[in-house]
């Protein structure tokens, strides 16, 4: 039971966080448990779907590995239908302008893969999603075992549930800041000292002449990072008010010199939620919180809404479900942080592509940046 809790925690950190996926060459799908994640909603596509295989589920740790399959088809109960398109292995995606989910229609997602297994997801229906109305921060100071000051701020919403009346929603918090790097300061060791070696997608080369010579535009000086919530948002009563939610903390953002050198985006999305969907990501919330916890043990099964049609019989998890998503923001600025002598200057470079400094990054300036 553990080892299966501990493999159904990891169906989360694909699904709440953008991570970099370990792949390993380990031999027949058949063996292995299927992860399928992925939704569609009533916002603009294209919509993503990631497919993979895990393994060593009796170990204290498990691993996903992405895998091809042979098609991924969403449908609706209308019959409307598109065939999705595989953009890297495991990833799936429909295209800009195809399937868009409507309120009060149901969707569901059918899996063949290359070993002749059949899945299919159960119909989830598109409910409507209410709306975030407020999005605030609060400036926070707080000490470490050690003594050290460390700031930040809370990011909290209200927010109403509109036509809804079973309160089930999902809430994502997404904080974006920009950087700048330098890697046309990169160095390598060169004998007894170091020399000049420009990564190749910053502006700069190394001519004959031992000189750093522009030839080109950087495209890895400039990066937009995101920071996501840890754990799921989801909506328990104790948050609701004659269906208005208070007060809630959606997501922190620390000050340092990186988050602050410009501003933060700070964005809560709210999500609704089908009875089996919610069911899914309040055991989410629950089997995080235990990891966390020195007490409380690892228990209990997260539920998927996946069935299988034909084939060998496996194991599948994961959810595919459909979702109505209202979101509202705000920007943090290095003027809303009180003495703005408490973020750290940059005083040392860094010499690298700016994909490498965090986690969830990409040169793509967001829409919203102003």
């Amino acid at each position: 039971m553990r080892g299966h809790s501990i493999f159904s925690i990891i169906v989360v950190l694909l699904c709440c966080t953008c991570v970099d996926r370990i792949s390993f060459d380990v031999g027949a799908t058949s063996t292995f448990p299927i992860v399928i994640e992925g939704y569609i909603s009533d916002q603009p596509g294209p919509y993503q779907i990631n497919v993979s295989k895990a393994f060593d589920i009796e170990s204290k740790q498990s691993f996903k590995s992405p895998i091809s399959v042979k098609q991924l088809v969403i449908t609706d109960n209308l019959g409307n239908s598109e065939t999705l398109s595989e953009t890297v292995p495991g990833t799936y995606q429909t295209s800009a302008g195809g399937i868009r989910g409507v309120v009060g229609r149901s969707y569901k997602l059918k899996a063949e893969l290359l070993d002749g297994r059949v899945y299919e997801s159960l119909q989830d229906t598109l409910l409507t999603s209410g709306t975030v109305d407020d999005v605030y921060f609060i400036f926070k100071a707080e000490k470490d075992q050690d003594g050290a000051t460390f700031y930040g701020f809370d990011v909290l919403f209200n927010s109403t549930a509109g036509e809804k009346s079973d309160f089930h929603f999902l809430w994502q918090f997404v904080g974006t800041f920009q950087v700048d790097t330098n890697p046309e300061l990169h160095k390598e060791n060169c004998g007894q000292t170091k020399c000049p070696k420009p990564r190749p997608c910053s502006s700069y080369i190394v001519n004959n002449f031992g000189e750093l010579e522009w030839v080109k535009p950087c495209e890895c000086c400039t990066c937009w990072s995101n920071i996501y919530n840890d754990s799921p948002i989801v909506s328990d009563n104790q948050f609701v008010e004659e269906g208005r939610f208070h007060a809630v903390e959606a997501g922190y953002v620390p000050v340092n010199q990186w988050t602050f050198m410009y501003k933060v985006h700070a964005e809560v999305r709210q999500m609704s939620l089908s009875p089996r969907a919610f069911a899914f990501w309040k055991a989410i919330k629950s089997q995080k919180q235990a990891v966390t916890s020195l007490f409380q043990p690892v228990t209990g099964k997260v539920p998927t809404n996946f069935i299988q049609l034909s084939g060998t019989e496996a194991q599948i998890e994961g959810l595919f479900y459909a979702t109505a998503i209202t979101k509202k923001s705000v920007f943090i600025t290095r003027n809303d942080v009180p003495l703005g002598s408490i973020i750290p200057e940059q005083n040392l470079p860094f010499e690298d592509s700016c994909l490498s400094l965090f986690p969830n990054s990409t040169t793509k300036k967001p829409d919203f940046w102003q």
